[in-house]
């Protein structure tokens, strides 16, 4: 009898385990399908160009030589510069206004927009930076894209800084306190400091997010892939718009682009996350 109780108990242990492997499995094949996908059509599209897919402007209307994504390399990275510039800085003050005074009702209030921001549909920020940029200045600029995706990292980022600040070891703060240290002091010199590594985390994967993003950029970036310009009151394009633009078109010279802007997205994304893995692992509170 105990031996038929123990065989059942270790048959529902296989099973069980069997089911957990099985589900986990197929958990992550959709992922590596995307991944692989992306990966296979993205390098036959860059090899097809060379390094021309990184030099020069895109040329659809020639699948056999269709250029390159360099105008919109140019002005993604523009784009995530000027975002962060304007994001970043906001962003850490939130944050440490979050973590100084979590007893205040508008700090409450504040975390608790921030957290419903995070989740908030980027497209809508979009429209809110169309009608109070885009349709004052009369046209579309890198300028009211990168406000847009500034206003997508913000609140991610606020949050982040204001967890990194609360998970800090008290005795630090108690310590520079009975040094006479001044609270201001303390909070940029000392607690910023001694949280630097889970917000540079934080930054960056905030920065991870809106170099993928696309839907606050429909309308307000213009949308122009071949431009060589460098000022930011002009239109400019983006690689996710890129790809979102390009994949509708019935060319071939365009889904040959789509797919090999598709590929350095998804390096650069990779990127940025293994730098903040690293990162964290590093960190010690």
């Amino acid at each position: 009898m105990a031996r038929a109780s123990s065989r059942l108990r270790q048959l529902k242990n296989f099973t069980g385990l069997a089911a957990i492997t099985l589900l986990s499995i197929l958990a992550i094949l959709p992922l590596f399908h995307i991944i692989g996908t992306v990966a296979i059509n993205g390098l036959k599209a860059i090899t097809r160009s060379g390094l021309d897919f990184l030099t020069k402007p895109p040329n659809p209307l020639n699948p056999s030589q269709p250029g390159g994504i360099a105008p919109v390399l140019k002005d993604s990275l523009l784009l995530v510069i000027l975002s962060s510039i304007i994001g970043i800085p906001l962003a850490l003050l939130t944050g440490v206004f979050i973590s100084e005074f979590r007893s205040a009702t508008i700090s409450r209030l504040v975390f608790t927009l921030s957290l419903l921001l995070v989740e908030f549909p980027t497209i809508l920020v979009g429209l809110y930076v169309y009608s109070v940029i885009v349709k004052p200045m009369g046209h579309y600029s890198l300028l009211a894209g990168a406000i847009s995706l500034s206003l997508v990292m913000m609140p991610y980022v606020a949050v982040q800084v204001s967890e990194a600040l609360r998970n800090t070891p008290r005795d630090v703060r108690e310590a520079a306190f009975s040094l006479g240290v001044s609270r201001t002091r303390v909070v940029y010199n000392i607690l910023l400091g001694a949280a630097r590594k889970s917000i540079i985390v934080g930054v960056l994967i905030g920065v991870a997010k809106i170099a993928g993003e696309t839907a606050p950029l429909l309308f307000t970036a213009g949308g122009s892939f071949t431009s060589q310009t460098t000022c930011a009151l002009k239109p400019g394009g983006a690689i996710p718009l890129m790809i979102y633009e390009y994949i509708q078109q019935p060319g071939e010279g365009y889904r040959i682009l789509a797919w090999g802007a598709s590929l350095i997205l998804l390096l650069v994304v990779f990127t940025i996350m293994i730098i903040a893995k690293i990162l964290v692992k590093e960190v010690k509170l």
